[in-house]
Parts: C-alpha cells; structure tokens; sequence
C-alpha cells in the first residue's frame, strides 16, 4: 500500500492518476474540510487527517510501505508564516515521525526549487546550499526547513528522499494553481501586462516521473531538482495560445 498525500494538489493528483495506471494500490490522506472531489470515481482508499494531528498520521500510515508527501501549504502573502510553519515543517515531522514508528519502507518528499541557493555566476544544482541571508517568501524559507526535517527523519533511521519541482505546467489542475491560473487568465484576456525574465518549468508527466525514479532509484538523504525547460512567460504564453483560443472557458484550460 502507498500512502498519498496532497492529492488534490496539481502535483499530487498528476501522481495519483500514474499510480493508479501502474496498477498501484493507494492510500490517500485528506482534510475532512477541503474539498476532495479531484479524487472521485478513483479506485483509492480514502483516509483523513491532518498533518498537524500527529496521531491521525499515526493509523494513516499503518501498514504502507512507501510515501509520496506532496501535501504543502503554498502562499506567497505574509502574515500566515506560523500556519504555513505548521503545516509545512511541522507536518512534514509529524508525518516523518509517523513513518517511522509503522516501519514505512521508503518516503519521497517534494521539494522545491525556491529552496535551492542559487549563483549568478553559474547554474544552480542539488549541492548548491539555501541562503536564508537572502529575502525569501515564507514558503521558501518552510521548504528549505522541510529539508532539514526529512535528513534528521535520515538519522533517526528513516529513508528519505527529496524530489524538487519547478513549477509545473500540465493537466489535472483543479484549484488552479498560481501559475495555472496566470495562464487561465491570459488565455481568456484577462492579463494585460507581465514582468519580462523566465524560470524553469517542469512538465506535470515528468515531475511525476521524476517521483517514481526517486522513489525506485534514489539515494537516501539526497536530492533532485526536475526541470523540463526554462521558458519566459511570453514564450509559455504563446504556447497556451496555439492550443487554446481566447475566451476558452475555465474549466477548459485548467486542462492544458
């Protein structure tokens, strides 16, 4: 049995429709709270929780033998820091904990790329250190604090590797995401002006290949940046464009 978390997040549910095509048997954690029809009419085992309720992750991770934690609380506002505190780091030890009292095989915990330190002089890769001197938003300074979560959960034990995104652009983007719903904007007309630069993007189908093979081939305590290209926003842009005419509705261009 996986145990899935974040499934209604357009990482998680890329990955939990992999899973299942694979033949996998899935677990999947959910908030009581939220709304969790991205999982409807999937084969999954459903299991609520809170990764802020250490024993909710305690019977949610009883007999599982491998994890996918994509769960994260993703906000760029100030003034939810201890929130996104809580959920991110620790529910990310709570749920490391958890693992290791029921004896979990493996778990893959997403990274992100704000997380990573980053030169002017040369591209960044796996090695090169966060600076928590330089300004961040309050995610990235969580994710950087997940990391070093996930290597004490390695010293107490447990295996742990760390699978980093870039931002992604694909399919099963139910929120939207922010950078979805940038595109969903600019696709119905909505967008007037944009900040010249790119960033590495990361196609749904690999980041979640990128989890499997970190799941099946990764080294303990290590891990991976995933990037499929560095695009400029006007290049992504007229991408979306060719495939979707503006004035496409919603729900419609959530699915590019």
């Amino acid at each position: 049995m996986i145990l899935l978390t974040g499934a209604n997040g357009h990482l998680g549910a890329n990955l939990l429709r992999r899973l299942l095509a694979d033949g996998a048997a899935v677990r999947v954690l959910l908030r009581p709270d939220s709304d969790n029809s991205s999982v409807d009419g999937l084969n999954v085992e459903r299991v609520f929780g809170d990764l802020r309720d250490p024993a909710s992750l305690v019977a949610a991770t009883r007999s599982v033998v491998s994890i996918y934690h994509c769960a994260a609380q993703v906000s760029p506002a100030s003034g939810s820091e201890q929130q996104i505190f809580a959920n991110n780091v620790l529910g990310t030890r709570n749920l490391l904990r958890a693992a290791l009292e029921n004896g979990v095989g493996r778990v893959v915990v997403s990274g992100s790329l704000s997380a990573v330190g980053h030169r002017p002089d040369r591209p960044t890769n796996e090695s090169e250190p966060f600076n928590p001197f330089e300004r961040h938003w309050p995610y990235a300074v969580s994710k950087a604090a997940v990391e070093h979560e996930c290597l004490k959960a390695v010293a107490d034990g447990l295996d742990v590797v760390i699978a980093i995104s870039c931002a992604i652009l694909g399919p099963h983007d139910f929120k939207p995401s922010r950078m979805g719903q940038v595109l969903i904007n600019y696709a119905n007309g909505r967008l007037w002006a944009y900040i010249p630069g790119g960033f590495e993007f990361v196609a749904a189908r690999d980041i979640v290949e990128g989890h499997i093979l970190s799941m099946h081939k990764g080294r303990t305590g290590q891990r991976y940046i995933f990037s499929t290209e560095f695009m400029t926003f006007e290049t992504r842009s007229s991408t979306l464009i060719a495939i979707s005419p503006v004035g496409q509705n919603r729900s419609a261009c959530r699915q590019l």
